[in-house]
């Protein structure tokens, strides 16, 4: 959907996704790491902006890209399928070398439990994403479930991880997250400054519709 939510602290920004992010997006999603652990994706250019122009006009979804103060983009992050004041979080692809995760956890689930509203957010993530499983856990996510096999990747079935957090055990976990949230934005700056905005690898990689 359309929005204008942006946050930013601990050297990382989210705003919303646009258009031109179709690029990035699907360069993200074909990461080894990536593939085979997430879903609602699309494998091409024109598949990924023909996903957006359907995400523009769906209510109950925000959409954003992780970026550096300098405006690198570094990942996703989303807050979605909004059911009254309960939403997923999920979409969270960050570029590994930027170091960013927690950060841009922080700043989505202050997000949600603050300016969007919510009163839980619910987490699901495919049985083998196990760096997922501890970011939520890290991030005072309970497990609440499991739906077997409920996905195939690669020609075999894999269960899908359910999670839950609500206020309560949000503000039992922040605090002790910001220290490592300030040390991660601190690595990102340092980061950023090795980095050319115009010249990233999804820009220098030709993208096949």
């Amino acid at each position: 959907m359309q929005h204008s939510f942006q946050v930013e602290d601990f050297g990382v920004r989210l705003r919303p996704v646009r258009m031109e992010d179709a690029a990035f997006i699907v360069w993200l999603r074909s990461l080894d790491y990536v593939r085979g652990n997430v879903g609602d994706s699309a494998a091409s250019l024109a598949g990924q902006e023909a996903w957006l122009e359907k995400y523009f006009e769906r209510e109950g979804d925000y959409y954003f890209i992780v970026e550096s103060p300098g405006g690198i983009a570094l990942g996703t992050h989303g807050i979605y399928d909004v059911r009254g004041t309960s939403a997923e979080k999920g979409r969270h692809i960050i570029r590994p070398e930027a170091m960013a995760g927690v950060p841009a956890a922080l700043l989505a689930t202050d997000l949600g439990f603050g300016p969007l509203g919510m009163t839980e957010l619910r987490a699901t993530c495919v049985s083998t994403n196990v760096a997922v499983h501890s970011l939520h856990r890290r991030t005072g996510f309970k497990d609440v479930g499991i739906i077997r096999a409920a996905q195939i990747i690669n020609g075999r079935p894999v269960d899908l991880m359910q999670f839950l957090l609500t206020p309560e055990d949000w503000a039992r976990v922040r605090e002790p997250l910001v220290p490592l949230a300030r040390l991660a934005g601190t690595r990102v700056l340092e980061w950023e400054k090795t980095q050319t905005a115009g010249s990233q690898p999804w820009m220098e990689t030709k993208i096949r519709n």
